[in-house]
């Protein structure tokens, strides 16, 4: 019975829609940009907050199974928040990309995973400036290195799922960069740093 109710609160956890919180703060407009999810539409500062607020849901999450259930816990509710972002509740339209949801979960269950899936990411991003390069490279890396590192079971099953779930929402994306239709990082303003 505990761990349905850790589902559901991992679940409805990673539902909570941030964006809104930006729209209702003043912030910029927030616009689906890129697979990684709905990003603020002006700005790197901007960005980095909306991102540390979708680390921090997953983060949420997964500690609150963790203390409720030990790793058993903790990895149900990081895997279920990664859902929740995916296949949110409050926007049945347009989920999250669940890339910062599932490093907030690896912050807590492996941090070792989380540097090497956020060093991937951000050598990819800076090598080929473009975000779905570099989820899609961050996703994979952070596969194999949970397989060869083996931080523990329930955290492999959780990289497994979540970034099973995270590529198969990403799918179809290679046909966009060899046609040119997303456009590099730069081109979208994302050079102003404040």
């Amino acid at each position: 019975m505990i761990l349905i109710l850790i589902a559901v609160t991992g679940y409805l956890i990673g539902s909570l829609p941030v964006f809104a919180l930006f729209h209702s703060r003043g912030a910029p407009r927030v616009s689906h940009l890129s697979p990684g999810g709905i990003r603020p539409g002006r700005g790197l500062r901007e960005g980095m907050i909306f991102a540390g607020l979708q680390m921090g849901k997953g983060a949420l999450a997964a500690l609150t199974g963790l203390l409720l259930a030990g790793w058993t816990g903790g990895a149900l509710a990081a895997a279920t928040a990664v859902l929740g972002d995916l296949f949110s509740l409050f926007r049945p339209v347009h989920g999250g990309g669940g890339v910062a949801v599932a490093a907030g979960g690896l912050l807590i269950l492996s941090p070792l995973l989380l540097a090497v899936g956020m060093g991937i990411y951000l050598l990819t991003l800076f090598l080929t400036r473009y975000f779905s390069v570099s989820v899609l490279f961050a996703s994979i890396g952070v596969i194999v290195f949970s397989l060869v590192l083996f931080p523990g079971l329930y955290v492999v099953l959780v990289v497994l799922f979540a970034g099973g779930l995270i590529l198969l929402r990403n799918r179809g994306r290679p046909d966009r960069w060899r046609k040119g239709m997303e456009p590099p990082v730069w081109k979208r303003g994302f050079r102003r740093w404040r």
